[in-house]
């Protein structure tokens, strides 16, 4: 009988240690469950942070190419601002500011005597001089006086050039001088200026063609 309760008894004894093993392994096992990363979420959370990374980037570039071209079109605006100006000078008074056109090179008063006369079209006339390697020709529109300089060395005409003026000028209308006014192509040195009064001051552009400088007095004249 005796025997019978000890061998219960270290039945019972070892069914309480293999419980508490078994509680044991359980919590182990939990423990490590709960340890274990949560893989999707983790997987998600990096797609989140790389993409939020993309936009910013973008963004970024955005911004930087928002700014270039802000930058771009100020940049143009004053550049073009800045070529429609003309230069003004201011003189104390009204004779003054003419005495300057009449004294600038290519001016004269009219078709000189003696030379010969080119047909420039729409019933205007101008005159050619030539000499020291060079060739004169010019001619006048109301106060304005034109001059077109070609080097007779290169075997350069002013006549075309001449001409396109003329024609130009029927269709794009100069700032009217109150005196005097006064444009010089120089075809030779690729130079053309126009220069004009009104009251005591001047106005001058320059261009790099008969066309340009044009387009630029038409411009001007707006703006006095």
């Amino acid at each position: 009988m005796k025997i019978k309760k000890s061998s219960l008894l270290v039945v019972a004894g070892m069914a309480v240690l293999l419980a508490g093993c078994g509680n044991h392994a359980t919590s182990t096992n939990n423990t490590k469950t709960d340890n274990t990363p949560k893989t999707e979420t983790v997987k998600r959370s990096q797609n989140d942070q790389t993409q939020a990374a993309a936009d910013q980037s973008t963004a970024n570039a955005n911004t930087a190419t928002d700014n270039n071209s802000q930058s771009n079109q100020q940049a143009t605006a004053q550049n073009n601002q800045n070529a429609n100006n003309a230069q003004t000078k201011e003189f104390n008074n009204q004779a003054q500011a003419a005495s300057y056109v009449t004294n600038q090179p290519g001016y004269t008063t009219g078709n000189q005597q003696g030379l010969p006369t080119v047909n420039l079209g729409d019933g205007i006339t101008g005159t050619l001089n030539s000499g020291a390697g060079q060739q004169m020709l010019q001619w006048n529109e109301g106060n304005w006086s034109f001059t077109v300089r070609a080097s007779a060395v290169q075997g350069q005409d002013p006549t075309p050039t001449a001409k396109q003026i003329v024609n130009e000028l029927q269709t794009f209308y100069l700032p009217a001088p109150q005196n005097h006014g006064v444009g010089t192509f120089d075809i030779a040195t690729n130079t053309y200026t126009l220069t004009w009064q009104k009251n005591n001051k001047v106005y001058s552009v320059s261009g790099s063609s008969p066309s340009d400088v044009i387009a630029k007095a038409v411009n001007a004249g707006k703006n006095e």
